[in-house]
């Protein structure tokens, strides 16, 4: 409905290109992004990250940050801070500053940022550069955001990276876990095929304490982690950890496997479901795939 009352075409990039510039925005709150178990300087940088990993994921650093907050006031004065202090600590390691923003209340809290950057080299968008044999790489293992949001526990502090390799052919980040950044790829890349191991996804932490679960599960699961996901050219190396090979073929149909399943659709929408309703449909969702 947004987009055709601006006339935009969403879902081709992380970050979206005016003149020179990239910009992107991201809001996160209290309750929706599981940070209620989590200590405030860590809320505070992994908002940041999450913010930031938009221009990450198109091959650029950010460079400025403005922020809007709303402020539930029964917390302190420090809890802000420390919160502030977290998302400082990210921009300083980016070289990026705060400009600016506005301040106004809601509870629970809210914050929304928009980060920007210009841009030398042609941006990199989850559109594939070209249709060629690739290896599918993870920046880091993914899961362990999930965990936490499936045992009520703090969320660990997010992985600060590097702007994906400009040789890359696409990118994403997880923002909405594994399998929806693999979505992402799925519904702009017509005849795209992929192999992948999710034994190589998945955070040894997640194998180690998800008991009577399928580990899976963590992959499924809409809380983000905020890695990258990119294809490079077969036999191109580059950092992180290589997950699965894949091509392209003259044919409308995407065809995404692993071990033991396929990927026949995309994972549920968590913000359209009552929280009651997160592992089952999760659960559904798994089932479906591995018929």
């Amino acid at each position: 409905m947004f987009s055709k009352a601006h006339s935009i075409k969403p879902f081709c990039a992380d970050a979206e290109r005016f003149g020179e510039m990239l910009f992107s925005v991201d809001s996160f709150s209290e309750t929706e992004d599981f940070f209620i178990y989590t200590p405030a300087e860590i809320i505070g940088q992994n908002m940041a990250i999450g913010a930031c990993s938009d221009l990450l994921a198109c091959g650029v650093c950010p460079q400025m940050l403005l922020q809007s907050w709303n402020i539930d006031d029964s917390k302190d004065q420090i809890y802000y801070e420390k919160i502030a202090q977290g998302i400082e600590y990210v921009l300083a390691k980016y070289g990026a500053k705060c400009i600016g923003g506005d301040i106004g209340t809601a509870t629970p809290w809210s914050w929304t940022a928009t980060v920007g950057a210009k841009f030398i080299q042609e941006p990199i968008t989850r559109i594939t550069k070209r249709r060629i044999p690739f290896d599918l790489y993870i920046s880091n293992p993914l899961g362990k955001a999930n965990l936490a949001a499936i045992t009520n526990g703090a969320l660990a502090t997010f992985s600060i990276n590097d702007p994906v390799a400009p040789e890359a052919l696409f990118a994403t980040d997880s923002s909405g876990g594994f399998f929806d950044a693999l979505e992402n790829f799925r519904r702009v890349n017509e005849g795209m095929s992929l192999e992948f191991d999710s034994q190589k996804v998945i955070s040894p932490d997640v194998i180690a304490q998800l008991k009577g679960c399928d580990p899976i599960l963590s992959l499924i699961g809409g809380v983000g982690e905020y890695e990258l996901v990119y294809g490079m050219p077969h036999g191109v190396s580059a950092p992180g950890i290589k997950i699965g090979e894949g091509n392209f073929f003259d044919k409308s149909e995407n065809d995404f496997r692993w071990e033991y399943g396929r990927m026949k659709k995309s994972p549920p929408d968590y913000r359209s479901l009552s929280p009651d309703q997160w592992l089952v449909a999760t659960n559904n969702y798994l089932k479906e795939m591995i018929k």
